[in-house]
């Protein structure tokens, strides 16, 4: 049995049964939409699925033609996605709370990577769909949004009603591999841009944003209410970027990963980074690593 959940437990649901197809993929729609470097996804048969509760509470936002993107409507995160158009339920692996047993096997989407995210593992990878998918036309890329100011660092939701930009360099680039974080972005880990605040200038939708803080935490989070998309939030005279949102190289690249203590059993680390099993000495932790929310 496997069970998962969105950050704030309005929507969970659980699998009894195997999942499989399990793939990282890089197109920049999946960016956009997890504030990540890649989302991770697995497949489940309809009938081992059951929502537990919240099913009524899921807002779908049309990406393409051909489908959509499922999220909470009150903490953003990406929630599976279910209909009589799929022969299968695709569920987001960040949501989920056990070890699935399986291993992703690929990566897809490669020729629309981020330019600061760096495959660490040996597993296929493909530039576009992979041929065991069939011939789909798939619609994977969204235009990036110049930024309004010369040399300024530009950002927009999936949707595009959400834009932001700042004038660089930013202060740090990191991972961040715990529960929390993983839940909120639906996502193997969050990447996150910290920027100067007085650097900082929305262009679109500002109002249009949703924020969401964690009970009992310092962690918040906020997004895009008409698609999902994470979105900058402020704290302490610093902007937090989530990194899939760019629309452009902000010319540094990540530093250092924390909290790998709770990364996901599935997840593969850059050892090349400064390491932290938990948070970075000398900073206090922004939310308590392994939130159960289930």
């Amino acid at each position: 049995m496997l069970t998962g959940s969105c950050l704030c437990g309005d929507i969970a649901f659980e699998i009894d049964g195997p999942v499989d197809a399990l793939g990282h993929c890089h197109c920049s729609m999946c960016r956009k939409f997890h504030g990540s470097a890649f989302a991770t996804f697995a497949a489940a048969a309809p009938q081992d699925f059951r929502w537990v509760r919240g099913a009524d509470r899921v807002q779908e936002y049309a990406s393409s033609p051909m489908g959509s993107r499922r999220f909470c409507g009150r903490c953003g995160s990406a929630v599976p996605m279910t209909g009589d158009a799929l022969p299968f339920v695709l569920v987001p692996l960040g949501n989920i709370a056990e070890d699935p047993g399986g291993r992703p096997g690929l990566h897809m989407f490669t020729g629309s990577m981020a330019p600061w995210d760096t495959i660490v593992d040996d597993l296929p990878q493909h530039p576009a769909l992979p041929p065991e998918f069939g011939e789909m036309a798939m619609e994977l890329d969204r235009p990036a949004r110049e930024p309004a100011t010369p040399g300024a660092i530009g950002g927009s939701c999936l949707c595009g009603a959400v834009a932001f930009e700042f004038d660089g360099p930013a202060l740090r680039m990191y991972h961040c591999h715990c529960s929390t974080c993983r839940r909120a972005v639906s996502a193997a880990y969050q990447t996150v841009l910290r920027v100067r605040a007085s650097g900082f200038r929305w262009l679109a939708g500002a109002g249009n944003i949703t924020g969401y803080s964690l009970p009992g935490t310092r962690f918040e989070c906020a997004f895009c209410s008409t698609c999902g998309s994470p979105a900058p939030w402020e704290r302490r005279e610093e902007l937090s970027v989530p990194a899939g949102c760019l629309d452009a190289d902000p010319g540094v690249r990540p530093s250092e990963q924390i909290f790998t203590g709770s990364r996901a059993a599935w997840t593969v680390v850059d050892h090349s980074l400064a390491t932290w099993a938990a948070g970075p000495p000398g900073r206090p932790p922004a939310q308590q690593p392994d939130s159960a929310t289930t």
